[in-house]
């Protein structure tokens, strides 16, 4: 595998890991891993990342919960600073903005529990979550979330494929142009797959696992 930094135009600050590859996930095969551990876990490039994804809703989107998901919590948090502060036109200053984590229940479907669903239902929520590849799990978000009675506001990522879901625009630090030669496939019309390509690496949102 080869890896090369990739770092965000607009800000110098903000940069993810990406290694080439043959990397498999549950919903698809992918021919890039993008590493964003640093962009969830460190305190500087979560709050650079939250800052530069607050400018997409500070002025146009009401946001009363962020439903953060794949360990994105901490962005959540200085997103939801970002989009509080009291700045002229915006739209949020000054609000006590909630951030949520649904759980999977034994069936592999999103829920919140009762102590939480007032923090969804009527309000207009922001779907955070770290990559939006194939989009199953972010349509599975959104779908939880209206379940609920929320109002999905928008979908923000760091990586993302699709530029929406659900008729929902996903905005996104970083997308396939960034990144030359990514593609992702389905498992059973997968091309490396059919060339002989071993999988190299099985991964997820929390990170990847060689073979």
């Amino acid at each position: 595998m080869n890896l090369e930094q990739i770092k965000y135009p607009y800000n110098p600050k903000l940069m993810v890991s990406v290694y080439s590859g043959h990397f498999a996930t549950r919903h698809s095969h992918n021919s890039h891993y993008i590493d964003i551990t640093r962009m969830k876990h460190e305190h500087t490039m979560a709050r650079e990342a939250a800052m530069t994804l607050a400018q997409a809703y500070t002025y146009e989107k009401g946001v009363d919960t962020i439903v953060c998901l794949d360990g994105s919590e901490v962005i959540g948090a200085f997103l939801a600073r970002h989009l509080a502060k009291r700045e002229m036109f915006a739209v949020n200053q000054d609000k006590n903005i909630n951030i949520v984590t649904p759980e999977f229940d034994s069936n592999g479907q999103l829920i919140f529990r009762d102590n939480l669903t007032s923090m969804i239902n009527g309000q207009d929520v922001l779907i955070l979550i770290s990559t939006v590849n194939s989009g199953k799990t972010a349509r599975r978000a959104v779908e939880c979330v209206q379940y609920y009675g929320g109002r999905v506001q928008g979908i923000a990522a760091i990586f993302r494929v699709p530029e929406s879901v659900e008729g929902i625009p996903v905005y996104a630090l970083f997308s396939p142009k960034d990144i030359p030669g990514y593609a992702t496939h389905d498992p059973k019309q997968c091309p490396m797959c059919a060339a002989g390509m071993k999988i190299e690496a099985l991964s997820n949102s929390y990170g990847f696992s060689l073979l």
